[in-house]
């Protein structure tokens, strides 16, 4: 079968245009150490998953590394552990990249402040973590305005660049993997 000119062009157009869409897909889903926030990073396997109980307070306060942060890789001891937190649920907003994230503070004292992020189900490097983030984003929802949860995660060091209600030392819960609303 001959393909005239025009249905070649269609076809060509529509094959870039499908190789352009999932590229941007795959770049809406993040950046600035992607594989770690995500769970798919080198060292993923490494991450001790039976929850450490900590504070807001106690996240907050962590000194921060000296060293350049990994694309890739984690940073010991902290990004190495899953962290349980009991915190009050500020504000929830959605960020460009499909992540739910979370301002979270120290029951009792509004003033102490954390970050936790629920990526996307979508950006998920697997049905098992699909499902988890999925489960803790459908928990999220049972949770009213300013609720106490029981949250989970996985410690992660972010840069520090003037965002808005999160630890001054950068430190986040990302991925979260549950989340427990206290009644």
């Amino acid at each position: 079968m001959r393909l005239t000119a025009s249905a070649l062009l269609l076809t060509v157009f529509l094959a870039l245009t499908a190789r352009t869409a999932a590229a941007q897909a795959r770049r809406s889903c993040g950046v600035d150490r992607w594989p770690v926030k995500v769970w798919a990073d080198k060292d993923a396997a490494l991450v001790d998953t039976v929850p450490v109980a900590a504070t807001v307070q106690m996240l907050a306060s962590l000194s921060v590394p000296e060293l350049v942060y990994p694309e890739n890789g984690r940073i010991r001891p902290h990004e190495f552990r899953t962290y349980r937190v009991r915190a009050v649920v500020e504000r929830i907003t959605v960020e460009d990249d499909g992540d739910w994230h979370l301002v979270l503070s120290e029951p009792g004292v509004p003033t102490l402040k954390l970050i936790a992020e629920l990526p996307s189900p979508e950006c998920a490097t697997s049905a098992t973590l699909a499902t988890r983030f999925r489960a803790a984003r459908d928990s999220l929802r049972r949770v009213p305005r300013r609720g106490t949860v029981d949250i989970v995660g996985i410690g992660f060091w972010d840069y520090i660049h003037n965002q808005k209600n999160g630890a001054r030392n950068g430190f986040e819960l990302h991925p979260v993997t549950l989340i427990v609303p206290i009644r």
